[in-house]
This record gives C-alpha cells, structure tokens and sequence, in this order.
C-alpha cells in the first residue's frame, strides 16, 4: 500500500512537473532571440555559399556523404545539384526563418527551419561547430514549445480565446532546460577532469590562444599575475558546477541565471566565439518566470529615476551656480 502511495505520488510530481499549466511568454521570447541568431548565423554564409555547399566547391555531394553518417538525410539528396536549386533552398530557409522570428504559423515555421538548417549541416558537416549544435538543439525543442500564442503575428490574426491566451503546460520548455543543464554539467564534467581548471592555471593558456581571445582590450596583468588566474580560474569552475543545480531550486535561480549571464558576456567580452555565448544565453531564458521580467522592470525603473534625479539635481546645482553673482 505503502508503495502505491508513493507511486502515485511520484505520478503526481511527475505530471506537475511537466504539465502544469503555466505562463509561456518566455517560449516566445525564445523563439524571437533564437530567431534572430539564427538568421545572423545564416547569413553570414551567403558570401561562400557555393564554395560550401555546391557541386563546384570544395565538397561535392557525393564526397559529402562519403564523410558522414549513411543514415543522416538531407533534402539536398533529392533535389538537383545545380546552384539554382541551392539558392532556392538558402533563400527559403531564410525566409522561413523570418517568419518564425515574426511568429507567422509559428510551429510550421519551426519545425521547417528545423528541417533546412539540419539539411544544411549534413551537406557539408565540417563547417559547423559546437555553436551550431546549440542552434539545432533547441531548434528541435523549440517545435514541442507552445510559441506563437504572444508576441506574434499569430496572435494577431487569430482571434483572442482564454484556451489561448491562458496559462498553459510547456513540457518542451521543460525539454530546453534539461538541456541547458546537460550542458552546463558536461562542460563542468570536463573542466574537472583537466588538471590545468583544477590547478587554476586553464585562463593562463587561453589567453595565450591569439586566433581567439583578445577580442577588446584587456588589462594587461590580469592574466599575468598568477593568484589572479587562479582566481578568475577557479570562479569558472565554480559558476560551471553552481549552473547545473543553482538554476531548479527557487532560492538559488535568480543567483544562478544572473551568474550564467555574467560569465557568457564576460567570455564574449574577451573572446570571438561568434554566436556561441548568445545562444547559452538565450537558452538560459528558458529558466525565467514573468515575475522575473516584472522586477527587472521595477528595478531599471529605479535606476533611471535616480540617474534622472541625480542630472536633475546637478542641473539645478549648476543653474544656482551660474545665476549667482560672481565675487
């Protein structure tokens, strides 16, 4: 009895977990961002589109598939290989990725987006990168999310109903941050397996990597000064292991999510990663909550009324100062 118990009490968490209805704007917040740097990541590939991808460049379609998996697909195994139906195809994906950015048919554009970036990738596998797993990652989630109900032209052509604009469940969005946590986990995994993060010596190395770090000027002694390595090291090590569990627990998520947001601007500060540290971070939205955006308003809010009143207040000084008369 006892374990029947516990059984349905575990059925309980389990469906209160993942499918207690709840408020989904930040699914569409995180279709827009994933969006935008998606379409940035595609873009850049127009200039060598053919030298990439056509039967002319560097990689024909039958070497393509020589070198990947014979089980992966591809939409370009079923179309001519002429740079016409390439094109096509990019311009497409394009567009389509447009429209999911505006939130027109929102899911019918994810999963085509999906589709045509996957494609993309299995046609010549050596361009793309850890980034870009991020990008099809949560480009797979993103279809199961319930997007297109907010911020989107869906919303309005279609006319307003509590079935869709109330709370409502978001597994998928439960999905992204599983997935955020593996890899925040894994990174911190590997970091603790490599004597130089443990030592704390791992930035001295890095930032000796020229092709990569040094992207705005840096203070010069900061990764020349050995306790300040350690320091710098070892804080990384720390953020990367807090991650993983910091961003479950209520006490600890906003600490987490702010930390999360500090190390990927502070890593894109100094290093050129393309697009890598926006993608984390617009996955680590996933872990936000409306009442987050509400007190974030209240606090810029704040701020601003006190950098007016401190203008303000110094304006009026300098009025008073000008006005009276000088000795």
């Amino acid at each position: 009895m006892t374990a029947f118990v516990s059984l349905q009490g575990l059925r309980r968490a389990w469906n209160e977990f993942f499918f207690a209805p709840r408020d989904t704007r930040v699914c569409d917040v995180i279709r827009i961002g994933y969006s935008f740097l998606l379409l940035i990541n595609v873009l850049v590939l127009a200039p060598d589109l053919e030298r990439w991808f056509s039967e002319s460049g560097v990689l024909p379609f039958a070497a393509s598939r020589a070198v990947v998996d014979s089980d992966t697909l591809t939409v370009f195994q079923w179309l001519p290989r002429e740079d016409w139906a390439l094109w096509s195809c990019y311009l497409i994906m394009i567009a389509q990725i447009v429209m999911l950015m505006i939130g027109f048919l929102s899911r019918v554009q994810a999963i085509c987006v999906f589709i045509w970036f996957v494609s993309f990738s299995h046609r010549f596998m050596f361009l793309w990168d850890g980034e870009d797993n991020v990008f099809r990652l949560l480009g797979f989630l993103l279809i199961f999310c319930p997007i297109g109900r907010y911020y989107s032209i869906d919303r309005k052509i279609r006319a307003p109903s509590p079935d869709h604009d109330g709370p409502r469940p978001a597994w998928g969005l439960r999905l992204i941050q599983f997935e955020m946590s593996l890899i925040y986990l894994s990174t911190a995994w590997e970091k603790l397996n490599g004597p130089e993060w443990l030592m704390g010596t791992a930035l001295y190395y890095v930032s000796r990597l020229d092709d990569v770090f040094g992207r705005f000027p840096v203070i010069p002694w900061l990764f020349e000064t050995l306790w300040v390595v350690k320091l710098m090291t070892w804080s990384v090590l720390l953020v990367e292991c807090f991650l993983p569990f910091g961003l479950w627990f209520k006490e600890t998520r906003r600490a987490a999510i702010v930390l999360g947001f500090m190390l990927h601007l502070s890593i894109d500060y100094l290093m050129v990663l393309f697009l890598f540290q926006w993608i984390m971070m617009v996955g680590l939205l996933s872990f936000t909550e409306p009442r987050d955006w509400h007190d974030l308003k209240k606090l810029l809010r704040f701020i601003r009324a006190r950098l007016w009143r401190s203008a303000g207040g110094a304006t009026m000084e300098k009025g008073r100062d000008d006005s009276s008369p000088h000795p």
